[in-house]
């Protein structure tokens, strides 16, 4: 891979990483705010159902999601300083500059993607 190749990536990922982490801050707050509502003891849910309805569940799952595709994000970055960026840690070849264009986080080749699926 070529250099400016790499900076590209890197750079979509530093701004991918600066997003996230704004995100990830955002819904941590917000779930706070939902749990230690001062004197409303409404914003708690009672009743496991009830966690459902008010978008409770919803929140902590994003989260998660935020989360992991930041650590993601992170490994990346640390593939990038580490020289191994752009190989597929399950195969060992090379992932495909398609896939690096769509997921810059992408740490494994399609083929082993795939794989794990199953």
């Amino acid at each position: 891979m070529e250099k400016s190749e790499l900076r590209a990536y890197q750079s979509s990922l530093f701004a991918l990483r600066s997003r996230l982490v704004r995100e990830v801050g955002s819904v941590e707050e917000a779930l706070r705010e939902d749990v230690m509502a001062a004197g409303d003891t409404s914003a708690v849910p009672s009743h496991p159902a009830d966690q459902d309805v008010e978008g409770f569940d919803e929140q902590v799952i994003l989260g998660q999601n935020e989360e992991q595709l930041l650590e993601d994000v992170e490994a990346a970055l640390e593939r990038i300083e580490a020289g191994t960026y752009g190989n597929c840690e399950q195969c060992g070849r090379a992932i495909p500059k398609e896939r690096l264009d769509a997921l810059p986080h992408a740490a494994t080749c399609i083929e082993c993607a795939r794989g794990d699926e199953r």
